[in-house]
């Protein structure tokens, strides 16, 4: 697992969401969409009814990264 904070460009350990139940269906379905799919070329976006806040959901394996930015790979990589 790897977590990045977009705005600060920084990888971050430890994070709370706070989800309201269409929220979490909607992570679960997103999740869901990657895993059958076992997609490692595509992300999935979840926002808030008002687009003010996203998570962004990503499917990797360490071994297979050659399709992402070298923003992804450097914290997969590096975890920074």
């Amino acid at each position: 697992m790897r977590i990045l904070d977009i705005t600060a460009d920084t990888a971050i350990k430890n994070i709370v969401l706070y989800l309201k139940p269409e929220e979490a269906k909607d992570l679960y379905a997103s999740l869901g969409a990657l895993l059958n799919r076992n997609d490692f070329n595509n992300h999935e976006h979840i926002d808030d009814a008002t687009y003010e806040h996203e998570i962004t959901v990503v499917l990797y394996d360490e071994q297979n990264i050659e399709s992402l930015n070298e923003r992804s790979k450097k914290i997969i990589l590096q975890d920074m």
